[in-house]
Order: structure tokens, then sequence, then C-alpha cells
């Protein structure tokens, strides 16, 4: 009796030793499983910010030719963010778009004139408009000092802002 009771007990230890290797494997896999997981996780994460972050990004190019009073109210906007008054904005021209070379795109220009404005003000106008909406860029800018005898630093300025539109060639083109 005593030798059954020795093999029971040895057998009995044996299915607990490989029950016990085997839940540590188990527990091995799992942890495995839980840290790929938890990698994905992150990297869904910072995907999801960086789409939401493309997605608040202006367009590249527009799919139409945007209306005159889009881009001119956007610029007078700008405009009066950074401090220039109505009257120094002298005028807001859009002008004809333009094939980019032999491509699908048209960058269309819109020319603004400004005087009286200080150099930071132009910046800050400048700057509002590209990390806009609108996707504009500024494409020229030329200044001029004012005629100010009392060194007041206020300039003169034409600013050429641009966005493209999206538009590919017909056979006529």
């Amino acid at each position: 009796m005593k030798s059954r009771a020795k093999l029971l007990t040895l057998l009995l230890a044996s299915v607990l030793g490989v029950t016990a290797i085997w839940s540590y494997g188990q527990m091995a896999s799992r942890r495995e499983a839980a840290l790929a997981a938890r990698e994905d996780l992150h990297e869904c994460r910072s995907t999801a910010a960086r789409i939401e972050t493309l997605r608040k990004r202006p367009a590249m190019a527009a799919d139409r030719e945007r209306q005159s009073g889009e881009t001119a109210s956007a610029i007078e906007m700008a405009a009066q963010s950074a401090g220039i008054a109505s009257e120094q904005l002298l005028r807001i021209s859009p002008e004809p778009p333009q094939r980019l070379g032999d491509s699908a795109y048209k960058e269309k220009p819109i020319a603004v004139t400004l005087r009286n404005i200080r150099l930071d003000q132009l910046v800050k106008m400048t700057f509002a408009l590209e990390s806009g909406e609108l996707g504009l860029n500024t494409r020229n800018i030329r200044l001029n000092a004012a005629e100010a005898t009392d060194g007041s630093g206020l300039w003169s300025a034409d600013v050429v802002m641009t966005y493209l539109i999206y538009e590919p060639q017909t056979a006529k083109e």
C-alpha cells in the first residue's frame, strides 16, 4: 500500500508539474499578446491623432475656383485680426488662374494692396491666411517705405496670395 500511495503521489506531483508548466506557457503567450495589443493601441491612437491633424489642415488644392467674396472676407478678417484698419487695406484683386506647367493644377493669384502698415501687422496677416482653412500661400511681397517724415516705420505692401485649384486638363487645352 505504501508503494501504491507513493506512486499516486508521484503521479499527482507529475501531473501538477506539467499543469504548472503548461499554465506558465499560456500566461507568457497571453502576456506577449497583451504587450502587442498595447503597442497596436498606441499606434492606432497616434494614427488617429495624425488623421485628425490632417483633417483640420487646409486642403492642398481646392476642387473649384472660390468665389471672390470667400477669399476677400478671409483676407479682411486676417487683416483686422492683425490690427490693420479697413482704410489701410486698399485693394483685394483676384486674378485669373494660371495652369502650372502640364499638371492638373491651376494657381489662383489674389493681389492685396496695403498702405501705412507695420511689418509685424503684415507678418500676422500673412501667417493667419497661410494657416487658415483656405490654404492660401504667399507668393510675393513687395514693400515700399511709406512717405512719412516722422520715422514711424510704416510701409506700403503689395502682396500676392495664391491657392491651388485641381482642374485636370481637357483635350482642348
